[in-house]
């Protein structure tokens, strides 16, 4: 049986910085995955892809607002591709340099050293594979509950895989889910004309996010028509549309006909199989882990969306490096800071948030004092004729430290970025304040919103 000293179960962003990490430590490392190929599902039908035409969207609507012209989709979905494989080969020459071992397959976990392999998944080879560290990086796969119809619904991987076949734009589309893959994928097709139904079975959209932001981000989107309070029964053929059938909390039932029906239900972990017969924690949320993504068994990590605790991308990428230091030093050497951890809705405008916001900071009793930039003000909104949104800071009432903030308008997503670093590294509103960022840049919401506590 072959042995090596870890083993990662994934090869995304979870496992990849651990595996090159360890790998330049002396460490011997094999990563196992189902695809073959060192990629998430980040690249192969989420973050990149999504982005890369949502920004193309973006900057169409900006330049469209003085040359009127019209966009090809067909255009974006082959600029998409051409992202995605250069990311691909970028990746590959990345593994290739560090001569990292990559087996396909999908690893089951037989003892707290042991995993065994289905070699390709479809040969019916197995291979038992012994480990002195594992680290399970499987993330997570799309939500579709099974009601009636469900088969008649796309996902977002049908919408954003890679060479997919949806390069035509529906005249409607009926989303059900509000959270963010389905309120970015529904700003981004309204602005190209089709017509958007959201459906959503809370009182209002995107629920896990902070409400007072939401509610100054909803009147900036595009144009979409929200049920709010609704259930999906049912979605059935239509002649050539579709119907999905809805009831609202007073029992009253409607129905609504599009041409395309898209399920954004969310995602859930990836469990591997083994887990729950090794006695590895964890519950609906994922398996849990210390601060260190340590689970209760010692040499055995989880990092990124197997956790559930910041299923996002870049968060996972700093879990796994993590998890590779706390190997490397065997002991819990580092520690993972959700609360530092920056998230951008790519909607059109932007929402970016990091550390805690008015929803938490009230439910904890926290004190706080606020300040507030509006993009109103700022010279590169204008330039851009986005000339709304705002920067709102929060910080501790009595050491003035950055307890979170939030971002609405221009280059929110990369804005955020700064602020999550503070929230990290403990700075204090005058920290901000003494910074001059560059002009004519969004950046400089920063320091004057800070300044405005002195």
């Amino acid at each position: 049986m072959k042995e090596y000293d870890v083993i990662t179960i994934g090869a995304g962003g979870a496992a990849y910085p651990a595996a090159f990490k360890l790998k330049k430590s002396g460490y011997s490392v094999l990563m196992i995955d189902e695809k073959g190929i060192m990629s998430g599902n980040c690249l192969s039908e989420g973050c990149v892809p999504s982005k890369t035409i949502i920004e193309t969207v973006h900057n169409y609507r900006r330049i469209s607002d003085f040359y009127k012209f019209k966009i090809d989709y067909n255009d974006i979905i082959k600029r998409k591709d051409k992202v995605q494989e250069i990311r691909y080969k970028n990746h590959a020459k990345e593994m290739r340099d560090a001569d990292l071992e990559l087996l396909k397959g999908t690893a089951s976990i037989i003892d707290r050293n042991t995993v065994e392999v289905n070699i390709n998944n479809d040969t019916g080879k197995r291979e038992k594979i012994g480990f002195k560290y594992l680290i399970i990086g499987s993330g997570a796969v799309t939500s579709v509950p099974k009601i009636d119809g469900h088969e008649y619904c796309i996902t977002s991987k049908d919408l954003y895989d890679y060479k997919n076949s949806i390069n035509k734009l529906p005249e409607s589309i009926a989303i059900i889910g509000a959270g963010y893959i389905g309120v970015e994928t529904a700003s981004f097709l309204s602005i190209l004309g089709v017509r958007v139904e959201l459906i959503e079975r809370e009182d209002r959209i995107l629920t896990d996010m902070d409400t007072e932001a939401v509610n100054k981000l909803l009147p900036l989107l595009p144009e979409m028509k929200v049920h709010l309070n609704n259930n999906v029964t049912s979605v059935e053929k239509h002649g050539d549309k579709f119907k999905v059938n809805i009831i609202d909390n007073n029992n009253k039932n409607d129905n609504i006909v599009a041409d395309t029906v898209l399920m954004a239900t969310g995602r859930i972990p990836l469990i591997p199989e083994g887990v729950r017969e090794l006695g590895i924690e964890y519950d609906r949320k994922g398996i849990k882990v210390n601060s260190g993504m340590q689970t209760n068994i010692e040499n055995i990590y989880a990092t990124g969306d197997v956790n559930g605790i910041a299923p996002l991308f870049h968060a996972a990428r700093r879990q796994s490096i993590v998890a590779a230091n706390n190997i490397i030093n065997n002991k819990l050497a580092d520690y993972f800071n959700p609360l530092a951890v920056p998230f951008t809705l790519f909607t059109i405008p932007q929402m970016a948030f990091t550390g805690l916001l008015p929803d938490e900071l009230n439910k904890k009793g926290i004190k706080y004092v606020r300040t507030t930039y509006y993009m109103k003000n700022d010279t590169l909104a204008e330039a851009f004729n986005e000339m709304y949104g705002e920067i709102n800071l929060f910080f501790d009432e009595n050491s003035m430290t950055i307890l979170g903030g939030y971002v609405i308008g221009n280059d929110a997503g990369n804005i955020i970025n700064e602020i999550a670093l503070g929230v990290q590294k403990g700075l204090t509103a005058r920290d901000f304040a003494e910074v001059s960022h560059q002009h004519p840049m969004t950046f400089e919401g920063i320091d004057e919103a800070a300044r405005k506590l002195y």
